[in-house]
């Protein structure tokens, strides 16, 4: 099955998805999320197909929304490209479901991460079953430094609310080893041993009863549902809309970064975020 932004390919009942845009550090676009979606319903349709793993090409899992500003980048951060309320829920509304839809996927998921895994990276992390990183991983969510809200509910439930908060109002950037103790990453390994690791764990779920891993997963779905999941997706992804249309209004002296963004680059927007948060240890 051939798509341009994912590679998706079937082997012994496994399933896997890769990110495919290495150029970007896999950083999501719209066309590259519609290949996703794509393959994911390729997976979850096909009987032969048990255990489901995603991971990206090059030198990062997934960098992220691409908010680069370019012609193939994500428009939805920038109110300008999105006059109408409408076009900006919807589009929301639809992330929202795409990350439901992972969550609730009928069979297990591992995501398997190397390099840079931030903000949407962190969004399919943590919709898996489970996650295996390399030691070189780095997983955060930079959005509030950016003026906007997270819009995944997920942490909270995953993390519990003094570690979600943790990141979520610092921005801060935390290695593999420390996903590990918060519990965002099941299994951190040597660069060199990922590739067995995952590999043994899928072989672990392949040697048990489809039916029973399929009502395990169901079980604890449910569970989140009855403690409000659905409801936090839909208020999280008013309060991203809502951190859209604030941008042009942001208070004097705080940082713009969609505004530097186009004064002086992406690289240079990021350098600038980031910079008075180094000094102080974040």
């Amino acid at each position: 099955m051939g798509f341009e932004n994912v590679i998706y390919t079937k082997k012994d009942r496994v399933a896997v998805i890769s990110l495919n845009r290495p150029h970007k550090l896999n950083a999501l676009n719209e066309p590259l999320l519609a290949d996703f979606d794509a393959a994911l319903k390729a997976a979850e349709e096909d009987r032969a197909v048990a255990v489901l793993t995603i991971q990206g090409e090059g030198r990062a899992f997934c960098a992220g929304y691409d908010v680069s500003g370019d012609e193939n980048s994500d428009p939805a951060f920038d109110w300008r490209n999105k006059p109408m309320m409408y076009d900006l829920y919807t589009r929301e509304r639809r992330r929202q479901d795409r990350i439901e839809n992972l969550a609730r996927f009928s069979k297990p998921t591992i995501a398997k991460i190397h390099g840079y895994c931030l903000e949407a990276g962190c969004s399919i992390v943590l919709a898996c079953d489970f996650a295996v990183a390399t030691e070189d991983a780095r997983f955060g969510d930079p959005s509030v430094r950016m003026g906007m809200c997270t819009d995944l509910p997920l942490w909270y439930y995953v993390l519990g609310i003094k570690r979600a908060k943790e990141l979520m109002l610092t921005g801060k950037i935390i290695d593999a080893a420390e996903a590990e103790r918060i519990g965002l990453v099941t299994q951190t390994v040597p660069v060199d041993k990922i590739d067995e690791e995952v590999d043994k764990l899928v072989q672990v779920l392949l040697a048990n009863p489809a039916d029973a891993l399929r009502n395990n997963r169901e079980a604890f779905q449910a569970a989140l549902e009855a403690r409000g999941l659905s409801a936090g997706f839909r208020f999280a992804g008013d309060m991203r809309v809502f951190s859209v249309l604030q941008r042009p209004g942001s208070r004097p002296r705080e940082f713009n970064f969609f505004e530097r963004r186009d004064q002086k680059g992406l690289k240079a927007a990021f350098e600038d975020m980031n910079a008075p948060f180094k000094k102080l240890g974040y």
